[in-house]
This record gives C-alpha cells, structure tokens and sequence, in this order.
C-alpha cells in the first residue's frame, strides 16, 4: 500500500551552520535529489512555523540552554552537541524542529496521513543540554506541537542506531510511547509501562523491527506518529541497505493499514571511506519513496 503525494519540509536554514558535518549537510542533498525528481513529492519551505517551533523548543528546554545555543555563551552549553558554534547554529537547529512542527501541524489540522521533514540530530538532546550531534530535540517538540493541536496518545518510533534517551527524558509515558531498535548502547534508557527498547544486529535487524510494531499494535491507537527513520544501521552497524529498504516498506504498509497520521524524520546516517555523501542520501531516500 501506498500514499498519495505528500509534503516533504526543508529550506536553507537547514543547512544554515558554518560547521560542516553530515547532520549539518545531508539534508541540502536529499533537497537537491528531491528538486531533480528522486520522488514524486512535494518540497515544501517550513519557514512560517519558524517562530512556532522556537516557542516549543524554550518549553521543552531549559531556558539558560536556549540562549546558551542561540548566543553561543557559555561555550560548554553552546556546543554540547559536540558542534563549534556559530550564529547559523541556532538557525539550523530551529529549523530542523519547524519542519516537524510543519508537518505535524499539517496532519492534525487537515486530512492528511504522511508527512516528512529532511530534519536530523534530534533524539539525543536533553532539557539542559546537547548531545550526539543533537542540538534541540526536535521530537519531543513535535510531540508538544501534537498535544496542543488535540493528539491524545502519540508514539515515537526510533529506529535510529542509537538509542532515544533524551527524548524519553523530555516526553510523558502516558502521552508518547516510545518504541525503539537500537544497534549501539548510546544513549540507552529504560522502558516502563507501554514503552520498548529492543536491540538489534545485522543478522536479526528485521526480526527486531517487526517485534517494535507489534509492540506499538499493544500500545496502540495513536493518533500521531513520529517516525525516526535512521539511515545508521547501515553506516554504523553493518545491517544491509536490502534490509533498510524492506524496514520502510514495513514501516509504511503498517501505517497504512492501520491509517495513522505520521510524520517522519531522516536522523542519523553518516559518510565514511566506504559511504559518500550521494550513497548516503540514496539510503534515506528509501524513506521518502516508501510513503511515496
């Protein structure tokens, strides 16, 4: 099952940061594969929930982190994410939360069903702090954006390499289920009630996604899913770019046949001698061409 054309959230700013790095970059090249054609969807500039996103990001976290990001003092809070800071930090990092909120925004106040947003570095950022490469957590901001729009239940599904301590750090189990597959032990957090955190390798990955949908089917419905769709396991973890593919065809034939709204992300995946910039961009295409 497919969806039809949906709305993908990316501008500039995405890329607004001096410093160069593979979660500061890789969204302005899935962009251009976009523009070219590399899915039938619509790109769309989230730019007018800017100032949206920058309201949720100071409830999410603590005040004195949000200036610290966004005047680059002190520089032990400014650059906890493990990023130099410059003044296009905290214009990139809003963004990357805009166009969750976009998308969410969207779904909740319209009668569509999928929606993405070219955002990474989001999962692992705490009240107080960065970390990981996450600056702002740009999930947990999109659960916020839901609850207020009238989303009662919402399920945050990670399949990222790492694990999604930080936003379980900021979101309520009674409202946002989490459920994680994980191939690394970073950032691991401990699952209460309807919660699941599974760990995976190359030889069960599948096995182990096909568990965290069942376990989502337990916890369900929701009325709001965010989805993380790392790119990781693959770069980091030596699960197949086969598998990858097959995970998003499941991931999107699930919500379709259960008609959830969802919202998804591009989170982590990075180059390396083995992987270039365009390979990489190849694999979280799979993602859009799924729900596409």
């Amino acid at each position: 099952m497919t969806d039809t054309k949906h709305n993908v959230y990316w501008n500039q700013n995405y890329t607004a940061s001096k410093y160069a790095f593979d979660t500061t970059r890789k969204s302005g090249a899935i962009a251009e594969a976009l523009k070219s054609g590399a899915a039938d969807v619509n790109l769309v500039d989230p730019g007018a929930f800017a100032e949206r996103a920058a309201e949720l990001i100071r409830k999410v976290h603590d005040p004195g982190y949000v200036d610290a990001v966004m005047g680059g003092v002190p520089e032990r809070l400014a650059t906890s994410q493990g990023f130099d800071w410059d003044p296009g930090i905290p214009i990139m990092a809003v963004a990357h939360s805009a166009g969750l909120v976009a998308g969410v925004t969207e779904l909740l106040s319209g009668d569509g069903r999928v929606a993405g947003s070219l955002s990474s570095g989001l999962h692992h950022a705490r009240a107080g702090r960065g970390a990981g490469f996450c600056t702002f957590n740009g999930l947990a901001v999109a659960a916020e954006a839901g609850l207020g729009l009238g989303a009662e239940r919402i399920l945050v599904l990670d399949l990222d390499a790492h694990c999604g301590g930080g936003t379980r750090s900021l979101t309520d189990p009674d409202t946002v289920v989490q459920v994680d597959v994980a191939t690394a032990h970073f950032d691991e957090w401990m699952p209460s009630g309807q919660a699941a955190l599974l760990f995976a390798n190359a030889e069960n990955y599948l096995d182990q996604v096909e568990s965290a949908l069942e376990s989502a089917d337990r916890a369900g419905p929701f009325d709001l899913v965010l989805y993380n769709a790392g790119m990781d396991p693959v770069t980091d973890s030596r699960v197949s770019a086969e598998d990858i593919t097959t995970r998003e065809e499941r991931v999107a034939t699930w919500r379709a046949n259960r008609n959830y709204r969802l919202v998804y992300s591009m989170a982590g995946g990075y180059t390396s001698s083995q992987t270039s910039m365009r390979q990489l961009c190849d694999l979280h295409l799979e993602t859009v061409r799924a729900f596409a």
